[in-house]
C-alpha cells in the first residue's frame, strides 16, 4: 500500500502514477469505494471502475502542470481539495477543474471523492 502521510505526498504521487500509467499506484490512492466524476457523465464508483475509467484514457494524455491545490482540512482525518490541472494529449492542451475528497485511513491520505471537469475558456 502506497504510504500517503501529507496530502502533497499523495498530490505528488497522483501525478507520477497518473503520468507513468501505473493503475496499481494509482488506484491505491483511492478508497475502495472511492467515487469519480471525470471527463464522461457515468458516475465511476469503486477502485475497479475508476481503474477501467483510467485505464480507458489515450496513450498522448498526461499531466503537463498539477500545483498544489488548495487543501482545506475539515477534520484531521478529513480535507477536501480543489485546483487547476492542465492535462495534455499530445500537444493539445486540456485544461481541467479538479476536486477531491480525502480521508486519513491508518495514517495515509486516500482519495474519496474526485471530480474533474473542464475549464472552459482557459
Amino acid at each position: 500500500m502506497s504510504q500517503t502521510p501529507t496530502v502533497e505526498t499523495l498530490h505528488r504521487q497522483w501525478i507520477a502514477a497518473f503520468n507513468s500509467r501505473d493503475l496499481d499506484a494509482h488506484m491505491a490512492l483511492y478508497a475502495e469505494d472511492a467515487t469519480l466524476f471525470g471527463s464522461v457523465d457515468e458516475l465511476q464508483i469503486g477502485r475497479n471502475a475508476i481503474r477501467t475509467y483510467f485505464g480507458g484514457r489515450g496513450p498522448g494524455v498526461r499531466v503537463e502542470s498539477y500545483p498544489m491545490p488548495r487543501v482545506a482540512m475539515l477534520s484531521p482525518d478529513v480535507a477536501v481539495t480543489a485546483g487547476h490541472v492542465e492535462f495534455a494529449d499530445g500537444d493539445e492542451p486540456m485544461p481541467y477543474r479538479m476536486t477531491w475528497a480525502l480521508v486519513r485511513q491508518n495514517g495515509n491520505w486516500r482519495i474519496m471523492q474526485h471530480h474533474g471537469s473542464p475549464r472552459r475558456g482557459a
